[in-house]
């Protein structure tokens, strides 16, 4: 971590190796924050994406010009690798600033106005947000930026109608890429999110939600792809210890991925996923995994994050957490209904099971009742004495005969 100066152009250096396998992502990564010592949420973050696959050999890598973002007064530095950081071992490390390039000037905020974070020379994302954003229709109000808390009781601006003053939707921030509104493109309502990316790194929108321990929760989106340098797109449930998504996060649960281009909004779920019992808060991704820093971009629109009811044959045990050993925070296995053993609910005709007995009496019955079980009753005794009669005739026959041969 280290204290910056805004508009100020930084270089960050290293070289890392990857000592095991298995890693998806691993990047040098430099985060700009708005407060001293690295705290809150990021304004900015750039990454310089080494190759998860190698392992063993070093990589070093590099991010020049990364420019201070205006009101940043810190930034965080570093190697990420997505699964397991001891996986990734740093033999060098430096973040200083680029003598040779001038800084980027800022402008100054006025006495008592919010400073709204605007990145240096960061191309504005297409479509472009307004300048000052108008309420859309309905008359949905523009929240103030001043009153936004870090998390909520629950998920908020699903639709991404509110919008702050600077365009991007209320209650949603991001790591990586840029965040706008547009009105040009949406699933329903009046506005949708655009996430563009112009770097070969993961990027998302993010919303940090309070949830309980052990319960299920079902994350759900309509997404639309139509960029071909998009790699794919998804949702994922990050889950956190923390009440505001702080700390290290416990488990995920991702929806399937969005890969191919389509000219509509595609709906992603990831189906009902259960909490670890320890989670306190989650936060909600909507992501973009682009093909190369070539710029792309995914819309998102008609967000809800709910608490479902466990999968279908899977209840809860009286701890609240799942019957079975499925690790928690992983999504359910999609089962067809046909292969469920249990959990029906209404009429079903069984196997093996008879039509019902007609009230009628069946024809030679006696007394309303069937004459097959009384003469089945008879027939047994008889058979016995029958073969009892056979038995004595044949060693009558044998004696006699001897008695004829003394």
């Amino acid at each position: 971590m280290a204290e910056v100066s805004e508009g100020q152009v930084y270089r960050l250096y290293g070289c890392l190796t990857v000592t095991e396998p298995g890693l998806t992502f691993v990047a040098l990564r430099v985060a700009w924050y708005a407060e001293e010592g690295a705290y809150g949420s990021s304004l900015l973050v750039e990454d310089a994406t080494a190759n998860a696959a190698l392992v063993g050999d070093p990589q070093c890598l590099s991010i020049e010009g990364a420019d201070a973002p205006c009101a940043a007064r810190s930034a965080r530095f570093g190697v990420i690798a997505v699964e397991d950081t001891s996986a990734v071992t740093i033999s060098s490390l430096q973040f200083s600033p680029d003598p040779d390039v001038t800084p980027v000037a800022c402008a100054t905020p006025t006495p008592g106005a919010t400073p709204t974070p605007t990145p240096a020379r960061r191309a504005t994302p297409s479509p472009s947000p307004s300048p000052t954003p108008q309420p859309p229709a309905g008359g949905v109000p523009t929240p103030p930026t001043n009153e936004e808390p870090s998390s909520f009781p629950s998920l908020v601006n699903g639709g991404f109608e509110q919008v702050r003053l600077d365009g991007t939707p209320y209650g949603w921030r991001k790591v990586g890429g840029e965040m706008a509104t547009t009105g040009a493109v949406r699933s329903q309502g009046d506005r949708s999110a655009v996430l563009t990316s112009r770097t070969q790194s993961t990027k998302w929108l993010f919303q940090t939600v309070r949830v309980r321990g052990g319960s299920y929760y079902r994350l759900r989106a309509m997404a639309l792809n139509d960029d071909a340098g998009v790699l794919e797109a998804l949702l994922r449930i990050s889950w956190y210890a923390s009440a505001d998504g702080s700390g290290g996060q416990l488990s995920t649960a991702d929806s399937q991925p969005l890969a191919e281009a389509s000219a509509r909004f595609v709906p992603l779920d990831t189906g009902a996923v259960q909490a670890p019992a320890e989670a306190r808060s989650a936060r909600v991704r909507l992501l973009l995994r682009p093909l190369s820093p070539a710029p792309a971009a995914v819309y998102f629109d008609d967000v809800a994050f709910q608490a479902a009811p466990p999968p279908a044959g899977e209840g809860t045990t009286a701890s609240g957490g799942a019957a079975g050993d499925r690790p928690a925070g992983r999504r359910a296995p999609e089962v067809p209904p046909q292969a469920v053993a249990s959990g029906r609910t209404g009429p079903s005709e069984l196997a093996n099971v008879g039509p019902p007995r007609s009230e009628e009496p069946p024809a030679g019955a006696s007394g309303g009742r069937p004459l097959w079980p009384v003469l089945l009753a008879l027939a047994v005794p008889a058979a016995a004495l029958a073969l009892t009669a056979a038995h004595a005739w044949r060693a009558g026959g044998a004696g006699a005969g001897n008695g004829r041969n003394l």
